[in-house]
């Protein structure tokens, strides 16, 4: 949606775009469907406390918690935010958008990895910046979902991180905040998180990362506090 909005702007057919995004699995109405579904597909975690349950990036993730939540951004040319006497919490540089059509609960690693790297060319062409003087001002706001390690989002961002990157990506700053939320189905809750995390030098922790998959203890996974990239 974010991305569509980019293009409705720069073709001038908006002004301006109002992106939303809501959603509640958990309401007894749908949580039965839902959760099965996620449990049939191995997905979801029957841990009892949260604290075991809700572990992005840890070698003892298992299944994801269902989430619900709401978000809302707005999008406009930073002329028009500029003439009404504000300033632009983020600009949106570039997007990406892409389909492997892989498979319906396992990832196309290496698709990813390509379309990552699509993406941080446009960024680095467009800020005239090269990759690695990016890594260092980055802040990823991962998706990991701590579903099971085979197939998951962990093991597919951090190799796209690995491919775009190479061995700058252990500058780059990691955040994740579905340890906190859950997975929403409809919500990216992130979309909203992160600009407000740039703009503010501050980003969330990851939740309950005490022991980190074999093969990432060298990246910067997030534990709090100010951003100073």
């Amino acid at each position: 949606a974010i991305a569509i909005a980019e293009d409705w702007i720069q073709n001038q057919r908006a002004r301006r775009v109002i992106v939303l995004g809501a959603d509640d699995v958990t309401n007894p109405s749908l949580l039965e469907w839902i959760g099965a579904g996620f449990l049939s597909a191995g997905a979801a975690s029957t841990a009892k406390r949260v604290e075991d349950a809700a572990l992005p990036f840890d070698e003892r993730r298992h299944g994801l918690i269902l989430g619900m939540g709401a978000v809302g951004i707005l999008l406009e040319r930073k002329a028009d935010v500029v003439a009404r006497g504000h300033h632009p919490i983020a600009e949106l540089v570039a997007t990406s958008v892409g389909n492997s059509a892989f498979h319906g609960s396992r990832l196309n690693e290496a698709h990813i990895s390509a379309s990552m790297d699509t993406l941080i060319n446009k960024v680095c062409l467009k800020q005239n910046i090269s990759r690695g003087e990016l890594a260092k001002q980055l802040l990823f706001m991962s998706h990991e979902t701590y579903t099971p390690a085979r197939g998951g989002s962990a093991t597919a961002e951090i190799k796209a991180l690995r491919h775009a990157f190479g061995k700058d990506a252990k500058h780059i700053s990691i955040s994740n905040t579905k340890g906190f939320t859950g997975h929403a189905m409809g919500a990216g809750i992130e979309d909203v998180i992160a600009p407000l995390a740039l703009a503010s030098k501050r980003i969330p922790p990851i939740p309950n990362l005490n022991q980190p998959d074999p093969g990432m203890e060298d990246l910067q996974f997030s534990t709090g506090g100010n951003f100073t990239g």
